[in-house]
C-alpha cells in the first residue's frame, strides 16, 4: 500500500470477541512492518501497513497478501512518544523518530475487505515494559477522548 492510499476506514467491530478482549484498544493509523517468521529468511516482501487499533495485547493491520490463521510474525510498530509512557530510564529519550514497539506476534484472524485483508495479530512476545507502555498510552487517550 502506498502511503498516498487511504486505509480501509475502520477495522469492522468484531462482537462476538470483542469482549474477549484483556486490553483496550486504540484506533491510531501507526504504521506496521511485519514479516513472516521462517527459516530459511522467506524472501517476502516486509508488509508495510497502517494499523486501525493497537492494544496491549495485539493490533489489527490491512495487508494486500494472504496471510494464514496461527502464522508467527516479527512485527514493527512506530509509535510516537511511547517513550513517554515507559516505566523506567526511556522516558528521558523523548525522540520520536525511533520509538518502535518490536515484537513477535501470530495471526489470530483474517477477513477480507475491498480487494484487500484485515488481519488481527496477537502479541505473543513483547517486552513487558513495552506492554506496560502501551497499555499506559491506551488508557491516557482513552481519557482525554471521553
Amino acid at each position: 500500500m502506498s502511503h498516498n492510499q487511504k486505509p480501509l476506514l475502520s477495522c469492522p467491530p468484531r462482537t462476538e470477541t470483542d469482549n474477549m478482549r484483556q486490553y483496550q484498544r486504540l484506533a491510531r493509523p501507526y504504521r506496521v512492518e511485519a514479516r513472516r517468521v521462517e527459516f530459511p529468511v522467506p524472501l517476502h516482501p516486509v508488509i508495510d501497513a497502517p494499523c486501525y487499533d493497537i492494544g496491549a495485547g495485539g493490533l489489527c493491520v490491512e495487508s494486500l497478501g494472504v496471510l494464514n490463521i496461527g502464522d508467527i510474525m516479527q512485527i514493527r510498530v512506530h509509535v510516537p512518544k511511547l517513550n513517554k509512557y515507559s516505566p523506567g530510564f526511556f522516558k528521558t529519550y523523548e525522540n520520536d523518530a525511533e520509538q518502535y514497539v518490536q515484537c513477535i506476534g501470530k495471526v489470530a484472524w483474517l477477513r477480507p475487505a475491498g480487494g484487500k485483508y484485515l488481519v488481527g495479530l496477537n502479541f505473543t512476545d513483547i517486552d513487558p515494559d513495552q506492554r506496560k507502555a502501551l497499555k499506559s498510552l491506551v488508557q491516557k487517550a482513552m481519557q482525554v477522548q471521553a
